[in-house]
């Protein structure tokens, strides 16, 4: 009995240092100008799910969980989203005080993460506010001196906002943000300046999330050039059919990479449907390669847009091991290949893109 009772004894302790070693978040909030019962969600970022929610009462909410990771990035919202404030999330005690309408100006506290991450956002904001202001005033005049004047600007400027992250990272080898920034612009960057900066990076950050999302994109990427080779791959169709890029013989193919969520996108496929019809019976073919995580999302958006032609997709969203082959870091985004399997050329829309298959397929 002595021997049970000191068992059950030891169990308890490493049970109670376990729970007291792993704790969870837990969030308190206050919200004004929502109704009793409103449904708050909490949504991560990275894979896109929902991972709690609560309703609010008497404009308070309180959320209680646990993320394996150290910190992650989550969205508060609504239902559609009609409010939301994104933060990251650790397994601390975090308060947040948002005001319906005007939820990203909220303010949060208690995580360290978010706290670098605000910080890092307060020594971007002078140069953010100039590229902002040149934007605005660019896009307000139409005489083509000043917009040129105002572009030559803008350029200089984003190049100081891209050395400024990359001293971020560079600087701050065991940063998660330093390690989140670098995922965001690794294939903006090219694969050469990423692996530089990836080794700098420390071994519990190479072994996160987003350090994994880089070494994939380094290990894959194959910098894809005009006049070069395109680089061969397979995923899966809509009908659940594994379709490799080289199994499609056309005389040109155009290689599209796009999502159901992109707007840009979504608005470019009519046009792209009627070059399709134009050309498709002398020898011009698409594939379309969906950035999608939600295979319902997908195939609605195949649907409604009316696109006949093949679509791939491996529903990794913009981990897509496609887009890391081919660097793509913003879509829509395409090539044109031709039947010697060269890239002839990229992001051709529109009248852009008649205009070359007239020339090529008169």
């Amino acid at each position: 009995m002595k021997y049970l009772l000191n068992v059950i004894l030891l169990t308890s302790m490493v049970l109670t240092a376990s729970c007291k070693s792993n704790p969870g978040y837990t969030i308190t909030g206050t919200v004004s100008g929502l109704e009793n019962g409103t449904w708050l969600y909490l949504r991560l970022a990275k894979p896109d799910k929902d991972i709690d929610s609560c309703q609010v009462s008497g404009g308070r909410f309180q959320m209680k969980g646990r993320i394996q990771q150290k910190a992650t990035q989550v969205f508060l919202h609504t239902a559609r989203y009609t409010n939301y404030v994104a933060f990251w999330l650790e397994n601390v005690p975090i308060q947040i005080q948002v005001k319906a309408g005007e939820f990203k100006k909220g303010i949060i506290t208690g995580s360290a993460t978010e706290e670098e991450n605000k910080w890092f956002e307060q020594l971007k904001k002078p140069l953010t506010i100039q590229v902002d202001s040149i934007e605005e005033a660019r896009n307000a005049t139409q005489d083509q001196a000043t917009r040129k004047k105002l572009s030559d600007q803008l350029s200089g400027l984003k190049k100081k906002e891209i050395q400024m992250d990359r001293n971020y990272v560079r600087n701050h080898p065991k940063s998660l943000i330093a390690a989140h920034v670098l995922s965001v612009y690794a294939r903006t960057w090219g694969k050469d300046t990423a692996a530089v900066l990836y080794s700098g990076m420390s071994s519990d950050l190479k072994k996160s999330s987003y350090g994994r999302e880089v070494s994939e994109f380094i290990a894959l990427n194959r910098d894809i050039k005009l006049g070069g080779p395109y680089v061969d791959f397979q995923q899966t169709n809509t009908r659940g059919k594994q379709i490799k890029l080289s199994g499609i013989k056309a005389k040109y193919l155009l290689l599209d990479f796009w999502a159901s969520w992109c707007g840009p996108c979504r608005e470019e496929n009519p046009n792209l449907v009627k070059t399709y019809a134009q050309f498709k019976d002398k020898g011009f073919a698409v594939l379309g390669v969906s950035l999608d995580e939600n295979k319902k999302y997908w195939l609605k958006a195949v649907a409604d847009d009316k696109l006949t032609w093949e679509n791939v997709s491996d529903l990794r969203g913009d981990q897509n091991k496609a887009a890391m082959i081919y660097g793509i870091s913003a879509i829509p985004n395409n090539f044109l290949i031709d039947a010697k399997g060269t890239v002839i050329a990229r992001n051709l829309r529109g009248r852009a893109l008649d205009e070359k298959l007239k020339e090529l397929l008169p």
